[in-house]
């Protein structure tokens, strides 16, 4: 359909799918015009509230407790009138501020520039050829064309539409984003990998995903069609003869109506790869014959639909004594073909015959049927014409040749793999079996059984399924809902408008960026760029690594306050000088806030994340185990502190000794932060990990301490004696050696009968 935009917009598209290059009959805006209108008038865009802004981000910081305690505690020393420390603290508020927004302002801009990538595009005529631009470039004047699923780009008039109907509920399909830096950062990572993601909070879902139901044609093949195998008035192309004879650029005479009526089904422009196969096939077979008709003209068309697989156009002939003639081509499943072509009992018994061979193959089988056609009026449905049933065409799209090991990817991660598609049940199974999807056992299940199955029989079921074939899009919804119902974190391919809802009703939809509707995409939580099934495992691995760095940093977080806290309170029950003091507790933080957001979120997946069962999304993101355990390593940490400190009472001055003690306790927080680089795996092999950023923070951390401990300036705000090397080297001793007990517990954790997470 076309449209005229006469002004301003809504919104904008994902990423363009693959469009027309052939002029079309109006030549629309030229370019410079375009653009000058866009420089005088402004883009097509609704302004709205962006991302946060940096003064937001600081504003929501300094309302957390610890900053509203060091600033409360800064501001005492000035009412003191202890200008040194209170300046001094307040300085490590300022510093711990500028890193909360160095982290959070990447995280915005992550999410922003992820917002521009997943805004709608519009396909525009211009200069009498099609292009697909950014939906905020289109101007006033702009000709816009709209397939199936797209969204109105802009206000417009509409010129020529085919059965349009249009949604505007979308005006009102989104709640605000969840803020967090952890998901924010993983959704630029996982954009650099060829998944957008549009709603952040899939990220941590990702990781839990039990069952990934991918559709076939362009996921799990490659989307390039070829005509491999031709059957039609009794004989059959098949692929030796195919080879042969097409080598020599030639084709037997009984297949060119074949072919001219596969293209007649087709639309003069196709974008479909089964209709661009159909047209290059015609183009490089007959040119040079009477069968291909460019001045003919489309009267009616029929669109495919759940009830009858299958579509027709109807065309007016062009030339002398043609002017009331007219042609109707259909193109379809087979068996939807044969039964409106009201084909006998043994004919289509040969029909099906013929398409279970090819559907064994792997081939994806399509129908032809034409008829003659003079009355004025037509009839409503396609059933209202006498189809003659023309032949077969069998096309071959390859499984890509990434997907077989991306596939044995996520069996060995516990996630089950289950195919939908809308092709013959034959083809299906072959395709499934050529990527290594199922199990000895699994059947198949097709649209026609589940219809007469009710909900709790299909729960049953599907259970026992890899493959779905000669599905709906509606029907997908239906399992989508059965497996939920069995409790399984579901994953959902989808690219069509009537997809929409199973992408929805999934824990993560998935939406394919080329070939995807714009209804598809702003359905589903992410988007693959290129369609490719192995971004997608990627993601999958992706969202493990993000839950279980974020899982690794809360625990560090929750591990190192224990002896921090500790030696707050410990003092005052033995009767010792205090050893923590603000400025010391501002100081840690420039320690901990790092390894929190840079460190760890920076750490590589381990070696066997994707050989774990998939985790229980229900769980929460501590067991009692491991709070058991996290705890037990923050009071190991200051263990060691307090006996440090407590030694050095009684060989130290005050001010040495709360170097000692402060030495041990930001030596054993580093001892933290390794011990909690991997919950599976050694130290050892902990440290063979890769991680530049954790070095960064912890060269960071020592040089901290060193500037503390030797500063004289720091040293009179801190309150501590310089420490002699000896004495520095015990003290770091002291804090490492706490890797010793950690290390043990480890060891335990290891050891124990392994669980879900």
């Amino acid at each position: 359909m076309s449209l005229t935009s006469p002004g301003k917009a809504h919104r904008s598209d994902v990423v363009g799918r693959s469009v027309p290059e052939a002029p079309v009959c109006v030549a629309g805006l030229s370019s410079d015009e375009a653009a000058r209108r866009l420089r005088v008038e402004g883009p097509n865009a609704i302004s709205g509230a962006g991302g946060r802004s940096l003064l937001d981000i600081a504003r929501d910081a300094l309302r957390e407790p610890m900053f509203m305690l060091l600033l409360l505690a800064g501001g005492i020393y000035l009412a003191l009138g202890d200008l040194k420390e209170g300046l001094t603290l307040f300085g490590f508020v300022l510093i711990t501020l500028s890193l909360t927004l160095l982290q959070e302002g990447r995280a915005e801009r992550a999410l922003e520039a992820l917002r521009d990538l997943s805004s709608p595009r519009a396909l525009v005529i211009r200069d009498g050829i099609y292009s697909r631009i950014a939906g905020a470039e289109v101007v006033r004047g702009d000709l816009l064309k709209l397939d199936e699923g797209d969204r109105v780009p802009a206000d417009a008039i509409l010129i020529q539409a085919e059965a349009l109907r249009a949604d505007e509920s979308m005006l009102t399909e989104e709640d605000p984003v969840v803020m967090t830096i952890f998901p924010a950062l993983g959704a630029r990572r996982l954009s650099h990998s060829g998944v957008l993601t549009r709603r952040i909070s899939a990220i941590e879902t990702l990781g839990a995903t039990t069952v990934l139901c991918t559709d076939k044609t362009g996921t799990l093949t490659r989307n390039r069609m070829t005509v491999t195998r031709l059957i039609a008035g009794g004989l059959d192309l098949d692929r030796e003869l195919a080879l042969n004879q097409w080598a020599d650029a030639s084709l037997p005479e009984d297949f060119h109506e074949l072919i001219e009526i596969a293209i007649l089904a087709s639309v003069p422009d196709p974008v479909d790869p089964m209709e661009r196969a159909f047209h290059e096939l015609g183009q490089r077979f007959l040119s040079d014959t009477e069968h291909l008709h460019r001045d003919w003209q489309i009267l009616k068309h029929y669109p495919i639909n759940p009830e009858v697989r299958a579509m027709a156009q109807v065309w007016r002939l062009s030339g002398v004594g043609q002017s009331s003639a007219q042609i109707v081509a259909a193109k379809g499943a087979p068996e939807a073909i044969s039964a409106l072509c009201n084909l006998g009992a043994p004919d289509r018994a040969l029909v099906e015959q013929a398409a279970n061979e090819l559907a064994r193959d792997g081939l994806r089988v399509l129908a032809v049927a034409k008829t003659r056609y003079s009355d004025p009026g037509f009839p409503e449905k396609l059933s209202g014409f006498a189809l003659e049933f023309v032949g077969l065409l069998g096309l071959e799209d390859p499984v890509a040749p990434e997907v077989p090991a991306a596939v044995a990817e996520c069996r060995s991660a516990g996630i089950r793999l289950l195919m939908i598609t809308g092709d013959y049940p034959a083809t299906a199974e072959a395709i499934a079996r050529a990527a290594g999807i199922g199990d000895a056992g699994d059947t198949v299940l097709t649209g026609d059984e589940l219809a007469e199955l009710d909900d709790r029989s299909l729960r049953e079921r599907i259970a026992r399924v890899s493959v779905c074939a000669r599905i709906t899009p509606a029907q997908k919804l239906r399992i989508v809902q059965a497996l939920k119902s069995r409790g399984e974190v579901v994953a959902m391919t989808g690219d069509g408008v009537n997809d929409a809802p199973a992408l929805r009703a999934a824990h993560v939809g998935v939406a394919m960026g080329r070939r995807g509707t714009d209804v598809a995409r702003e359905a589903a939580s992410l988007v693959l760029v290129d369609d490719q099934f192995s971004a997608l495992v990627s993601a999958l691995r992706r969202g493990r690594r993000i839950f279980d760095n974020l899982r690794k940093a809360m625990g560090y977080a929750l591990a190192v306050h224990v002896p921090i806290a500790g030696m707050a309170l410990l003092p005052f029950l033995f009767g010792w000088p205090p050893m923590l003091l603000p400025m010391h507790i501002a100081l840690l933080e420039l320690i901990i806030d790092p390894a929190c957001s840079i460190a760890f979120e920076s750490e590589p997946a381990e070696s066997d994340l994707m050989e774990r069962p998939p985790r229980d999304a229900q769980a929460p993101l501590f067991t009692a185990a491991m709070l058991a355990v996290t705890l037990l390593q923050g009071l190991g940490v200051l263990l060691c502190v307090a006996a440090g400190f407590a030694w050095a009472q009684s060989e130290f001055s005050e001010a040495r000794a709360r170097a000692f003690g402060f030495a041990i306790l930001v030596t054993g927080n580093l001892a933290l932060i390794l011990s909690h680089r991997s919950r599976r795996h050694s130290l050892c092999a902990s440290l063979r990990t890769p991680n530049r950023n954790l070095w960064w923070v912890m060269i960071g951390a020592l040089l901290l301490l060193i500037t503390a401990l030797y500063l004289p300036w720091a040293q009179a705000v801190l309150r501590f004696e310089s420490l002699q090397p000896v004495e520095l080297g015990l003290a770091i001793g002291l804090g490492l050696s706490s890797l010793i007990g950690l290390e043990a517990i480890r060891w335990a954790i290891r050891r124990a009968p392994a669980r879900p997470a």
